[in-house]
């Protein structure tokens, strides 16, 4: 699918078929929304079956082979619900959050959804099928808005099952980076809002930013924070307490671009 991020900066909703459109939410919406729902409904779409098992290095690429994405793996009888409650909560099964999490991103009641048999789920109301192939595409819009993207470090090697040494030693680096990855303090919402206020050049009120969604929001932080950085460079610059002759100041027409994934990795 080929992501138009023109459209997706305006922060319109995006058109899926006649009568259902992906709902790109706002700043205020997710501040109101159970911070959890947001999360979920993001995770069932982004987060890849290597990257899921990557702490299970034995089996890791036999579960990849046999189920490429958790839509595979959520119309599998064995693996649906233990892999659901792991990565959900008791009685969660992954059919079960891909619907809910479908309603999320369409705005459409869950009761309106109802999984098949045959790796399909439907709408009668909205003459919607949603296939593999719509998966994906739902899958590339989620990654897109929210700017989800794996954590490289935790994934494992590919063939790493295949090779004893190669398992101990995935296992000793992977306990290792988790530990790290888990000690970092991430930045809240709210600390982000704030930060765009301070790094915005003039004032926004905040109930601009409440209208914001989130892809809006965070490449005006991302572009505010650039620009803050070079206005600090420069400074520097033209200081006289600084050799600055090897010294290059950056083209902010360079350093401010749309935030995008990269949609090549896994």
């Amino acid at each position: 699918m080929q992501l138009n991020y023109g459209h997706i900066i305006l922060g319109q909703d995006i058109p899926i078929k006649d009568g259902v459109s992906f709902h790109v939410p706002t700043i205020g919406e997710l501040v109101d929304a159970n911070n959890n729902e947001f999360y979920d409904c993001t995770r069932i779409f982004v987060t890849g079956v290597r990257e899921q098992f990557s702490g299970v290095p034995e089996q890791v690429d036999d579960i990849e082979e046999k189920f490429p994405t958790l839509w595979d793996m959520a119309f599998d009888e064995e693996m649906n619900s233990p892999v659901g409650e792991a990565m959900f909560g008791d009685g969660v099964t992954l059919l079960s959050q891909f619907m809910k999490a479908i309603s999320f991103w369409t705005r459409v009641s869950v009761d309106k959804y109802r999984a098949l048999s045959n790796g399909k789920i439907i709408s009668e109301e909205l003459d919607w099928i949603i296939d593999k192939p719509v998966y994906e595409e739902l899958s590339s819009l989620i990654k897109a808005v929210t700017l989800s993207q794996p954590n490289q470090d935790l994934i494992a090697p590919k063939g790493v099952s295949r090779n004893p040494r190669k398992i101990q030693m995935w296992k000793r680096t992977y306990e290792g980076r988790l530990k790290t990855a888990m000690s970092k303090k991430g930045t809240g919402l709210g600390d982000k809002i704030l930060q765009l206020e301070v790094f915005g050049p003039s004032y926004i009120r905040f109930k601009e930013i409440r209208d914001m969604t989130y892809y809006q929001f965070s490449n005006l932080l991302s572009a505010y924070t650039a620009l803050y950085s070079t206005e600090k460079q420069y400074q520097i610059y033209t200081s006289s307490k600084f050799d600055t002759k090897d010294m290059k100041l950056p083209d902010l027409s360079e350093e401010i671009k749309l935030l995008k994934i990269n949609e090549n990795k896994k």
